[in-house]
């Protein structure tokens, strides 16, 4: 295979070395390194040892300060990946997703901890849907956070028996089975998620 495409990279983002591959369209050289010059995604033509960046529409791509909501796609460690489908309340296809903590925080912005172990305990799992806000898009990754109020958990499903929840002091309830999960949850829990849904169709 000659040409290959790799992941998504900043305007700026330092993308290879001159004496590895020659500058192709949308790229610009800088103190010997080859440099993004849009939001794109990188093209390697190994044959013609040529690197260039296909463009994604600015559109696609969330800002500083936007409000998102998304569900967990992936724990890994200390955080979790979102995948996003509102953003600003409105519909988000471009498949992209964020990287947020996966650790519980209580409303005053510090971390729930075991009074035994005194380590932070993990509050999403698969599925949860949660909303944040972006804090950073550094790294070609979109960071959000979910402290605050209006942010956090806004619908899980029952760990024991896949029930509906409800929002009970600082986590949920099972209306089924009545377990109680300990979990980081917006002070709208269940109803914004469903008004929001009901707009898109």
């Amino acid at each position: 295979m000659s040409k290959k495409t790799s992941g998504m990279v900043f305007p700026g983002e330092y993308i290879a070395e001159i004496e590895e591959f020659e500058a192709g369209n949308n790229t610009f050289t800088l103190d010997g390194t080859i440099r993004s010059s849009v939001l794109g995604k990188k093209e390697y033509d190994f044959k013609r040892r040529t690197i260039k960046i296909d463009p994604i529409n600015p559109q696609e791509l969330p800002k500083i300060g936007d409000v998102v909501i998304g569900f967990v796609e992936m724990l890994f460690g200390s955080m979790i990946s979102v995948k996003l489908f509102l953003v600003n309340n409105k519909p988000y296809t471009s498949g992209l997703s964020a990287i947020a903590s996966a650790r519980s925080g209580n409303n005053k912005g510090g971390w729930n901890r075991d009074r035994y172990n005194r380590k932070p305990r993990s509050t999403y799992r698969f599925g949860d849907i949660i909303r944040g806000q972006i804090t950073s898009l550094m790294n070609s990754s979109i960071h959000i956070t979910v402290d605050g109020t209006n942010f956090g958990l806004l619908y899980s499903l029952c760990l024991n028996c896949g029930g509906d929840t409800v929002k009970i002091n600082n986590g949920v309830k099972c209306i089924e089975c009545s377990s109680y999960e300990e979990k980081r949850v917006a002070n709208d829990y269940g109803t914004s998620l469903f008004n929001n849904l009901n707009k898109r169709g």
